[in-house]
């Protein structure tokens, strides 16, 4: 990759990287990153990913401090000296590709040659206009530039500073803002959209990615039309991950991309996360009731594992309850893995030898469902034609799982704890007891004994419900997420006899945030199918599924036509034919409606 380089004036300059200047467009890269960053350690890994220069603000030293981005913006401290004291002894020792000095004009009483003149001397081989009142609006704004320290004194700074012989960056937010800086020549001009919204600490902001990738686009033709010389890149808003990117690139063309939040901060978070997570499952609390650090995970069902406390409570009565005969209840939403555990119980209990019969109790009759338990004599009622074994004879010396017990008949009920206290029972119009020996599991949404009356019988609850695993639901056990994760991919990989795959932390972010209203059944055909459109070992954010109750390809559940046309193109990587088989519409009515609402350039010539 060529740059042009310009002839330094100092010796300490001699050895500094080459600016990124203007050059002709046959020298430019085709596409170009920068990272705008605060330590050294950031300084290193970008540049090893592949940053073609760093900027060092003092919005990235601050997120190293754990602030939002927009506390650099506050008269917190001295922008320049801050950013000098971290970047002369962090970034600039370590740095092999150029580096831009976020330089403050705010200050009236600022020289601006002898902060030029500093900067240069100190090795940096451009500047940038940061911070910058571009991220300021309405009177405060007005106000600035009446008072002469506002955009047009930041233009003054780079026109200073290509004085010197230092490459300039100039932040923008408007056309006006990215024209005017083109036409004093900048060399380049950076589209901010705002501040990131990505991670715990971004900014909120209702801007799609289509919708900045129409305004980055025709920004981008007014600089163009001012310099063919100057380089467009863009940077923050909804602009999160790659994925985000791509999907804007297919909008706009611009000439690169400047990472902060999304470089330093965003994945740094993820990442800690994610490993910390990890580290914190490989290890078990030591607890009162004999499950220490040396149990092993794989001994219990998977819907158990994990650290949060509803988990270590709900294991630890499964490890008490395995080996006994005891009935046992297990409550949970739908998807929790009620059933998986009721059969790890049968799996490790006395009455192993026999398969468990599982019988649902929702949705029937009370004679149907009485029948089904206790059985007929031939003759005794209009469906016996011959005599008729209950599920209680068949299921002898086994375990008999009642699925959604809360909604067996209370007068079932009944019965059945009769049965249970008499030992045995009667078939319907028998005349000998059959004796009664099973043992009984229950999978249910919630524990019986919280339940009214009227609903389940109170000696039936405080007979069944003795024992009762309460798993919680997925979305409040977070802290479980990475362990459950893991299992499930291993347990994928196994099914397809692979190795199994990892997941990216912007991907572990998605799913972190994910309110997981099916539980772990919706985990788990998540990372499936995610782990089918994954062609390589790591899952990315773009290999996931659409999560929750995303959109269907339907007008009404979009604010406008136009962003319903917008979304099946991007879906359909701008292909026109896949599009309007998406949108369910014929190729000429969206033709017509991409002409309407100004699209076609969007899309490309053919977009195919």
């Amino acid at each position: 990759m060529s740059r042009t380089i310009s002839a330094p004036s100092t010796d300490r300059n001699a050895g500094a990287p080459a600016p990124l200047g203007p050059g002709s467009q046959r020298d430019q890269p085709r596409f170009i990153v920068g990272a705008a960053i605060g330590t050294g350690m950031a300084a290193q890994s970008a540049t090893r990913g592949g940053a073609d220069f760093l900027i060092a603000l003092s919005a990235g030293r601050m997120r190293c401090i754990g602030e939002p981005s927009v506390a650099a913006m506050l008269p917190l401290r001295d922008s320049n000296e801050f950013v000098l004291s971290f970047a002369r002894s962090e970034i600039l020792p370590r740095a092999t590709v150029p580096v831009y000095f976020g330089a403050a004009s705010f200050d009236p009483r600022l020289d601006l040659r002898e902060l030029v003149e500093r900067i240069a001397r100190a090795g940096f081989a451009g500047i940038a206009n940061f911070p910058t009142s571009i991220l300021i609006d309405g009177q405060y704004r007005a106000f600035l530039e009446r008072s002469g320290v506002g955009f047009g004194r930041e233009l003054e700074l780079l026109a200073v500073a290509r004085e010197r012989g230092l490459s300039t960056l100039a932040y923008t937010h408007t056309a006006e803002e990215a024209a005017e800086a083109a036409r004093q020549g900048a060399d380049i001009v950076n589209i901010d959209l705002g501040w990131n919204v990505g991670g715990v600490l971004g900014a909120v902001s209702h801007l799609r990615v289509e919708d900045a990738g129409l305004m980055v686009n025709a920004i981008a033709r007014q600089v163009r039309a001012v310099s063919r010389k100057t380089r467009c890149l863009v940077e923050g808003g909804p602009i999160v991950s790659p994925r985000q990117l791509e999907e804007l690139c297919q909008i706009a063309r611009v000439d690169g991309y400047i990472g902060g939040s999304t470089i330093d901060r965003v994945p740094s978070e993820s990442a800690i996360e994610v490993v910390t997570a990890a580290f914190k499952a490989i290890g078990v609390r030591q607890k009162a009731d004999g499950l220490d650090a040396r149990f092993n995970p794989r001994r219990f069902p998977r819907p158990l594992w994990g650290h949060s406390q509803a988990a270590e409570t709900a294991r630890a009565l499964f490890n008490r309850l395995m080996s006994t005969d005891y009935p046992v209840v297990i409550a949970g939403e739908p998807g929790s893995g009620r059933r998986e555990i009721a059969r790890a119980l049968h799996r490790f209990g006395p009455r192993q030898a026999r398969d468990m019969v599982s019988l649902p109790c929702a949705n029937q009759g009370a004679e149907r469902l009485r029948l089904d338990l206790f059985g007929c004599m031939a003759g005794m009622h209009p469906s016996a034609v011959k005599h008729r074994l209950g599920w209680l004879e068949i299921v002898h010396a086994s375990s008999l799982m009642l699925d959604d017990v809360e909604e067996m008949p209370p007068e079932v009920q009944r019965a059945l704890l009769d049965a249970v206290e008499a030992g045995s029972f009667w078939r319907h119009g028998g005349e000998t007891p059959s004796p009664l020996n099973v043992r009984f599991l229950a999978v249910a949404r919630q524990d019986l004994r919280h339940l009214p009356d009227e609903k389940v019988d109170p000696r039936f609850a405080e007979w069944l419900g003795c024992f009762t695993i309460v798993l919680p639901p997925l979305r409040e056990r977070s802290e479980d997420l990475p362990s459950l994760i893991d299992e499930s991919l291993r347990i994928i990989a196994n099914r397809r006899q692979g190795e199994p795959k990892s997941l990216d932390p912007a991907a572990y972010r998605l799913l972190s945030a994910h309110h997981w209203p099916g539980n772990l059944r919706e985990l788990d055909s998540v990372l499936e199918q995610a782990v089918l459109a994954c062609p390589s070992g790591v899952i990315l954010e773009q290999h996931l599924p659409p999560l929750g109750a995303e959109a269907a390809a339907a007008p009404r559940h979009f604010s406008s036509e136009k962003e319903w046309i917008l979304h099946g193109l991007k879906k359909n990587r701008f292909r026109r034919s896949q599009t309007a088989d998406y949108l369910g519409i014929s190729r000429k009515t969206l033709y017509n409606k991409m002409r309407a609402y100004g699209l076609q350039s969007a899309a490309g010539p053919e977009g195919e």
